[in-house]
């Protein structure tokens, strides 16, 4: 008896702790949390709600395609935490009758560490990485969840077909449903690959030319879904630079060329183009401006 007391005693404690927050948090409407759109230059998104000094974020703010939620990764008070990675949890925020609701950890994986959330083109899907065993942290695979009512479905691996005894890294989703992605991350042996959505499922991954592999650590790659450009976070081990391709008429991709911004742990577009969400030392959104202003003339 006395453990179901203590057990419902933790229960009211936290529900009284969210309907605190939640009487206390701002009112926010409109599209992307109702925040005044940036311009050329990085501003801290939604900054106290998303973008929070005291937290340790490791994606960016990804919306759905509708624009009426938005998910995002990140470590509550992880910058005085050392345990920085594996405190990672997965927050999200609903528009609900008009009305943003207050970030709240996604419920699907609460006590899991997650990362780099992304996007099925329809909205219909929630991909992302998480360890294929929580208790054993060796082996990060893409996992995906689906839509039911309101809610979500629970966690399932994407695809044998994808997922291996080696890492994924998840980096994005096209508009036809093809899943890009890196195995072996971090080391000499790192490739890029794409596995094509085809029927509904994914077929045998492909791995990717040069234009994708280069010599350097690829940390993060988003491709536009009409794939005219792609964004690639390029890392050499002595530098971290964000850089754009574009599409040629041969179908081929051009010389990246390096973006006016730093990158961290991810990069997602806002479901209308125009805003690019990034990791830069806190959850960030620019005008995609510069990338139209980058591309070579003769490819225009």
């Amino acid at each position: 008896m006395k453990k179901v007391i203590y057990v419902i005693s933790i229960i009211l404690v936290v529900a009284t702790s969210i309907n605190a927050q939640e009487k206390d948090f701002p009112t926010l409407t409109g599209p992307y949390l109702g925040q005044k759109p940036p311009g050329e230059m990085p501003e801290y998104f939604a900054p106290g709600i998303i973008a929070v000094p005291e937290n340790f974020d490791h994606s960016a703010a990804v919306f759905s395609p509708d624009g009426k939620e938005v998910f995002w990764c990140t470590n509550v008070n992880g910058n005085t935490d050392k345990r920085v990675a594996g405190n990672l949890r997965l927050y999200t925020m609903k528009e609900v009758d008009g009305y943003w609701t207050a970030p709240r950890p996604a419920s699907f994986v609460k006590n899991i560490r997650v990362e780099r959330p992304v996007f099925s083109p329809d909205g219909s899907r929630l991909y992302f990485e998480c360890f294929s065993n929580p208790n054993h942290e060796s082996d990060f695979d893409i996992y995906m969840v689906e839509r039911e009512g309101e809610g979500w479905s629970d966690p399932k691996p994407v695809s044998p077909l994808i997922n291996s005894p080696a890492i994924e890294r998840l980096y994005c989703v096209t508009a036809e449903g093809s899943i890009y992605f890196s195995r072996n991350p971090f080391t000499r042996n790192e490739e890029i690959f794409v596995s094509r959505c085809i029927n509904g499922e994914f077929a045998e991954p492909e791995k990717l030319s040069k234009s994708y592999n280069s010599d350097d650590y690829e940390a993060a790659l988003l491709i536009a879904p009409d794939e005219e450009y792609m964004l690639i976070w390029q890392n050499s081990g002595r530098n971290s630079r964000l850089t754009v391709s574009y599409k040629q008429t041969d179908g081929t991709w051009s010389d990246r060329i390096e973006a006016p911004y730093y990158c961290g742990n991810g990069i997602a577009l806002s479901p209308d183009g125009n805003y690019l969400f990034l990791d830069n030392e806190g959850i960030c959104w620019v005008s995609t401006s510069f990338i139209n202003e980058l591309k070579p003339k003769n490819l225009n």
